[in-house]
């Protein structure tokens, strides 16, 4: 994000000292100019909040460039502690001595500086000893959020010794010491003479009653967030640790048609409750456009007035009609009309006058709108109104009465939505391309009193389809007939997001089962949520409108009429309302005229929850934790090509006082209903409860697996030892099978079968990974690897003799010996593996079997295990892809290039590092697969999906990464390896094929 000094672009500004104080260290990060209307509008970050002190610098800059509007958006960020100017207080010496003087910033360091002192966080860190034996290198890099800089010092054995503590990430340090150039000259170091600790406190939430956060993005919203859920990471890098140290009592996590953080989520939280949730990308399939608005009851014989404007633009806030024509129609025939030319009290533009054909000399004379307006009233006479696309010229008709003072609430009827869900063999719904298709007469298109006459003609056909078809014969019966219409149409929907919580476990089931349908069903480049299906499963959840993508806010910001906005709000368990900055993109794209109208925007929202009594909420869209991260964002934003990346976003995870600031429009008592109490109580609607059964496993089920594993384990044993064992495989497997059986029979059973059919099938299945240590798997033929001390056994009389005084660490290492009771070769076995090793002390690991199966027959053996369990019980594991570090670099570099900044190598291993960890993909484990028990649905634990959101895949993997649910589900770990294949193939080209006659230990083979 380029930042560029307030001062240095406003040279000769003339103010006032106290604004200019206001404005020290302040820097702009966007600046947009719109020469036609003379407007300037300007990101601005300063130190600290202008308040009132704002108008009067929009003034002075408007003033001083002959501007008619200037709007600023501020952005407050608290000053770093290297730019304070301030000494610093306490601090533990490191190296050299206390140090002492005013800190500086890092950006413009220099080596003509010579001695400077800087502080900031450290980010990587380092100590090695060089190929100079005894001379050590202390290399770290630290930063004050606006650049960094790379501190390196080499240090004799006894100077290193004298480091008072090591310099780890994320410690605050004060370095005072030479600028220099690195060995190239291509960027800048700093030779340390001090160092000490920094004093640094994390941003705190210092309100006596805490809020929640409700829409909360983290690092699996896909390349989007930054807000980490890592367990490891502390409350300055995790969201839920940091909602958690500021007292908050709850925190929602809503990623983006994903719900993959809520294992992460789940473990980072100790004291504070996890709201499980989603921001989904929804469909109104039902009722999103209405044929029939308003309560105006007619039957199909009556009267209607069908009406059509032309206009000076498409923004009924910001243009004017120019035409407005009108017909009566009944039973098909038109019985009077209406036509006027409008004066906008403006000229026409040639585009308009093009589209049209009005020109300014046929306005010339023509009634003012109030007059016009007026007369189209009273030509309509209360009776119901017909458009095509009404919402647009309805939208203009209102605007005008609203400047004008009419009245107007009408009942009408769009004939674009009625051709949309009538004609489902059209493709397209242009008025002229319904006519032709209905063969209505040919008109002059693009002119009020022709298109509403064909729009009135449409009317018969459609009255006269539903009666026959639907058996529906007045006005307001159409709307309930549309929903099972709607499915035969071609109307592309964009997706609008909504929020989704679950109360309690049947929500969680419910919201899992909506990804599971979204990811497999309705996959159309996002995980599209349908709203017949969101009906169907909405028991458990709660619905949030979310954010300006929203159902309501797009309504509101479309300045639907109020019966439409209270129909559509009605939806929703709780209305969100955001601060002015996420929305800021709507007065650079012209959606909205100033931040007073996204207040007026946000108070309409509020006057809905008031009328219908639902709680309207104040939320962040947080996507990262502190104001500094935000470069993080633009940096993944650019990847995705968006052309306004580097605009200022304060999405910030804020603190209660910063939200009732940013709301402080409403009054300091709603700003604390919305902020505060709201908040609180849609949590409160929240049960606690865990994710996962902890530690519990859900095997399937497999027909007498108990009996058949102890069956096969002792047939075993006394196949190889004899009827009467030694007591110490008898006391082992008693051991191990106490905690098997009952338990973890069915995870051993699957894998025996899975093992047995393999070598049925010719080709060597290799175990890895601890379940070597297992006798019950060496026993059952899991593996081949026996976990007994080392020890001699005959094949043939079935002595043995055990090695116990620890001469030989495994049966291979020992020398061949003869059988002293029939004199038969001894088979030297055992390789002294403990049990624990794999399924831990008394049995409380769930087992993890490992099994590599041939390349060629991997494929055959997955089918096996299907076939085993069943079509809809197994899984392939899915997986998580993030951004790497070095591909975080890549990105770095690309961002910088195409910016033409180069702001040293430490700043730029700041920025990728800062990118490292988030989401960009999805995919299957190479030979891992989860299965669900008969009993239960996958969505009792997690949903599913096709991996990399491919559509086209056949592929189901769990939407989870597996590892989230080893505990709970049994999984089986089969990879292919080349090594069974090529052991096959030996044996093919073998002709005796003594594969199970090879040894150990050949006299014949080195070593």
């Amino acid at each position: 994000m380029q930042q560029i000094p307030f001062f240095e672009l406003f040279t000769t500004l003339s103010l006032s000292w106290d604004v200019r104080a206001l404005l020290d260290g302040a820097f702009l990060t966007a600046v947009e100019v719109e020469k036609q209307s003379r407007t300037m509008r300007m990101a601005l970050t300063v130190r600290s909040d202008l308040g009132e002190k704002k108008d009067e610098l929009a003034a002075a800059v408007a003033s001083a460039y002959a501007l008619e509007q200037v709007a600023i958006h501020q952005t407050v960020s608290a000053p770093s502690p290297s730019a304070s100017g301030k000494k610093a207080e306490g601090g533990e010496v490191i190296m050299g001595v206390p140090i002492k003087g005013a800190v500086q910033p890092m950006e413009g360091l220099n080596p003509k500086m010579g001695n400077v002192t800087v502080a900031g966080k450290v980010f990587f860190a380092d100590l090695y000893e060089t190929r100079r034996p005894g001379v050590f290198c202390l290399t770290f890099d630290m930063t004050d959020f606006k650049t960094s800089v790379r501190v390196t010092k080499y240090l004799e054995k006894e100077e290193k010794a004298k480091l008072k503590k090591d310099i780890k990430p994320g410690m605050w340090v004060k370095v005072q010491g030479y600028v220099k150039l690195n060995r190239d000259g291509s960027d800048i170091l700093l030779d340390p003479k001090n160092i000490s600790t920094y004093p640094h406190e994390m941003r705190q939430d210092k309100a006596e009653v805490k809020r929640v956060e409700l829409h909360a993005h983290t690092t699996f919203s896909n390349m989007d967030a930054l807000s980490s859920l890592s367990p490891k990471a502390g409350p300055d890098g995790n969201i839920v640790k940091r909602a958690e140290a500021w007292g908050h009592p709850a925190i929602a996590i809503t990623d983006h048609g994903v719900v993959q953080g809520f294992p992460d989520a789940w473990h980072s939280a100790k004291d504070i409750k996890i709201l499980y949730g989603m921001e989904g990308y929804f469909i109104n399939n039902l009722d999103d456009r209405i044929p029939v608005h308003g309560a105006q009851e007619a039957s199909f014989t009556d009267e209607y007035v069908a009406f059509d404007i032309e206009t000076t633009g498409l923004k009924a806030g910001q243009e004017a009609i120019t035409e407005i024509g009108a017909v009566v129609i009944q039973n098909g025939e038109i019985t009077d009309r209406f036509q006027t030319f409008v004066d906008p009290g403006r000229h026409l533009s040639n585009e308009i006058i093009a589209l049209t054909g009005i020109t300014d000399q046929m306005l010339q004379g023509a009634p003012k709108p109030a007059q016009a307006l007026r007369d189209f009233l009273a030509f309509v006479n209360g009776r119901p109104l017909v458009a095509h696309n009404a919402e647009f010229d309805i939208g203009f008709i209102r605007e005008g009465c609203r400047r004008e003072g009419l009245d107007f609430d009408p009942t009408y009827v769009d004939t674009l939505i009625l051709a949309q869900n009538l004609l489902p063999e059209l493709g397209k719904y242009k008025l002229d391309i319904v006519a032709e298709h209905l063969r209505l007469p040919a008109f002059q298109h693009h002119r009020a009193s022709d298109d509403a006459a064909t729009c009135g003609l449409f009317l018969p056909h459609f009255f006269k389809q539903m009666e026959e078809e639907l058996d529906v014969h007045s006005l307001q019966a159409v709307n309930a007939a549309m929903p099972p219409l709607r499915k035969r149409g071609h109307a592309n929907r964009k997706p609008k997001h909504i929020i989704l919580i679950a109360k309690n476990k049947v929500g969680l089931k419910n919201l899992y089962q909506l990804v599971s349908k979204s990811n497999l069903q309705y996959l159309k480049r996002f995980p599209l949520v349908p709203k017949d299906e969101l009906i169907a499963h909405r028991e458990g959840l709660i619905v949030g409108s979310a954010c300006e993508a929203g159902e309501l806010f797009q309504a509101v910001a479309d300045r639907r009429d109020w019966a439409e906005l209270r129909r559509i709000a009605s939806f929703y368990d709780f209305l969100e309302i955001q601060p002015l900055c996420n929305n800021a993109f709507m007065l650079r794209d012209g959606k909205a005229k100033d931040e007073e109208e996204l207040r007026e925007f946000n108070r309409t929202i509020v006057r809905l929850g008031e009328e219908l009594g639902k709680p309207v909420c104040a939320t962040g869209d947080v996507h990262f934790l502190d104001p500094e991260d935000e470069i993080y964002r633009h940096i993944l934003l650019d990847t995705k090509k968006f052309s306004d990346c580097d605009f200022s976003l304060p999405i910030y995870f804020k603190t209660t006082d910063e939200m009732l600031e940013e709301f402080s429009y409403l009054g300091e008592e709603k700003a604390f209903e919305v902020v505060v109490t709201n908040t609180r109580a849609v949590a409160d609607q929240v049960e606690t409860f865990d994710l996962l059964p902890k530690g519990k496993l859900f095997p399937p089920r497999l027909e007498n697996s108990e009996e058949d594993l102890n069956r096969l384990v002792w047939d075993k044993v006394h196949e190889l030892y004899g009827e009467d064992p030694p007591q110490l495989i008898v006391d082992r497997l008693n051991v191990e099978l106490g905690g098997i059986l009952g338990k973890y029979d069915v995870v051993y059973m699957s894998a025996q079968k899975l093992v047995q059919r393999s070598l049925e099938n010719g080709y060597l299945v290799g175990s890895r990974g601890s379940v070597g240590s297992s006798l019950v798997a060496y026993m059952s033929g899991i593996t081949e690897v026996n976990a007994l001390p080392p020890h001699y056994r005959c094949p043939k009389c079935k002595h043995n003799e055990f090695i116990l005084d620890g001469s030989y660490g495994c049966g291979a290492d020992m020398p061949d010996r003869d059988c002293p009771v029939c004199g038969t070769k001894y088979v030297k076995d055992g390789f002294d593996i403990p049990f624990e090793t794999f399924l831990g002390y008394g049995g409380g690991k769930v087992p993890d079997i490992d099994l590599n199966f041939s390349g060629e027959y991997q494929a055959r053996a997955h089918r096996h295990a299907i076939e085993m369990f069943g079509e809809t019980q197994v899984f392939r594991a899915g997986t998580i892809g993030t951004v790497a570090e070095k591909t975080a670099y890549g990105y770095v570099k690309k961002y910088l290039e195409a910016r033409g900044l180069n702001p040293g190598h430490a700043e730029e291993n700041r920025l990728a590092l800062g990118c490292v960890g988030v989401k960009r993909t999805t995919g299957q484990h190479p030979g891992g697969l989860v299965v669900v028990p008969d009993d239960l649905d996958v969505e009792d634990f997690c949903p599913v999906q096709h991996p990399a959101d491919a559509a086209d895949s056949d592929i189901i993997t769990t939407h989870f990464e597996y590892h989230c649910m080893e505990d709970n589900l049994l999984k089986l770990d089969m990879l292919g390896h080349d090594d069974p294949s090529m052991v096959r193939m030996l044996e093919d080209l073998t002709p005796d094929r003594q594969r199970h006659r090879l040894r150990y230990r050949d006299g014949r083979v080195p070593g």
